[in-house]
């Protein structure tokens, strides 16, 4: 059985507004026919679901165990939150060139190995495009950078960095989660500060998160490729500060352009668009064409952002290195976007 207050959920002193459905103008019974279908098997349990519309949040259940203060792992959603990071540090002048060198940036990794000079341009935005050139691709086991290799090693940034070279950087666009840990790599050598220490200053502190956790990349540096640990409650505040253009609750956190640069798609990347560490999609729903911003981690971890319908969700789940991973992408188009555009449901079937 779920466990949270279904809609509408509790007010706490985390920021969030709430709402019932029927003050938000969403169709309950899709939102029954989820539980319904969880409960009966014919849908795969996920740990955590919950909506808000227009900056309130609407639904809230847990599954599987997991209760309202569970903090949950991210994985690779994790990605998105370093892509804000940069973003507020390029707007701090610590980065004030997304066209830097990275090496030039990372001096303590010098000298590096497979040098090159193709190696020597690889870019900030290379990094934020998965687009280094790096031998480096998650999606094939075989990539002397994939992310596997990287975990056994000590030093991940170093390890990173001495991967040899397989494109022009800019050119193909390759998933490496050891770019993204580069990155923050960079944001600790330029702040001289933490992941954790800058990340609980620029975002978390004047969002109302207090739970959260980076993990270690190997021995040295943090983890900013995956392994966040959020609550869903603020899993979800992502979402909302993406809809509402970089800021929450009318406070600025990173510019309104970051964040359209950020979710504006590049090209294809596997079965959706890429931008800035951010994916996107199009859902089309009873011929309804819905534009969705998404963050996204193995296992299940989701925020979705669909801006015209100002519609955020998170999901998390349990379904690591499976088919079960996609789930949200299935629940949030059967049940969730239709109940917000106001279709009804049919009374047998779908």
């Amino acid at each position: 059985m779920p466990t949270g207050p279904g809609s509408p959920p509790d007010l706490l002193d985390d920021g969030w507004a709430v709402a019932s459905f029927e003050d938000a103008g969403v169709q309950r019974p899709w939102f029954d026919a989820l539980e319904r279908d969880v409960e009966q098997g014919t849908m795969a349990l996920p740990d955590a679901v919950l909506v808000a519309r227009d900056g309130r949040l609407l639904y809230e259940r847990y599954w599987n165990g997991f209760k309202r203060g569970d903090a949950h792992d991210l994985r690779s959603a994790t990605k998105s939150v370093t892509s804000l990071l940069v973003g507020m540090a390029h707007e701090r002048g610590l980065l004030p060139d997304l066209d830097a060198p990275v090496l030039s940036l990372l001096p303590h990794l010098a000298p590096v190995r497979n040098a090159e000079p193709r190696k020597e341009r690889i870019t900030l935005r290379h990094l934020l495009q998965m687009r280094s050139g790096l031998s480096c691709d998650d999606w094939d086991g075989g990539s002397p950078g994939n992310e596997e290799r990287m975990y056994d090693t000590r030093d991940w940034a170093r390890f990173i960095v001495d991967v040899p070279m397989r494109d022009e950087p800019g050119m193909v666009t390759r998933y490496c989660t050891g770019g993204v840990v580069l990155l923050g790599a960079v944001l600790e050598h330029v702040s001289g500060q933490s992941i954790t220490d800058l990340s609980r200053e620029w975002l978390f502190a004047p969002m109302k998160v207090q739970d959260f956790t980076w993990k270690p990349a190997g021995r040295k540096g943090t983890d900013t490729g995956g392994h966040l640990h959020l609550r869903p409650r603020d899993f979800l505040k992502l979402g909302q500060v993406i809809l509402d253009g970089g800021a929450w609750q009318g406070e600025r956190l990173v510019s309104e352009a970051w964040v359209s640069e950020s979710v504006e798609p590049l090209g294809p990347l596997g079965d959706a668009g890429y931008g800035l560490l951010w994916w996107s999609t199009r859902f089309v729903i009873q011929g309804t064409p819905v534009e969705v911003t998404f963050a996204r981690g193995n296992g299940g971890q989701y925020v979705f952002v669909a801006p015209s319908l100002g519609l955020t969700a998170a999901f998390t789940a349990s379904h690591y290195n499976g088919a079960g991973s996609a789930l949200p992408l299935e629940m949030f188009g059967r049940y969730v976007l239709p109940a917000v555009l106001g279709f009804e449901r049919p009374a047998t079937g779908e």
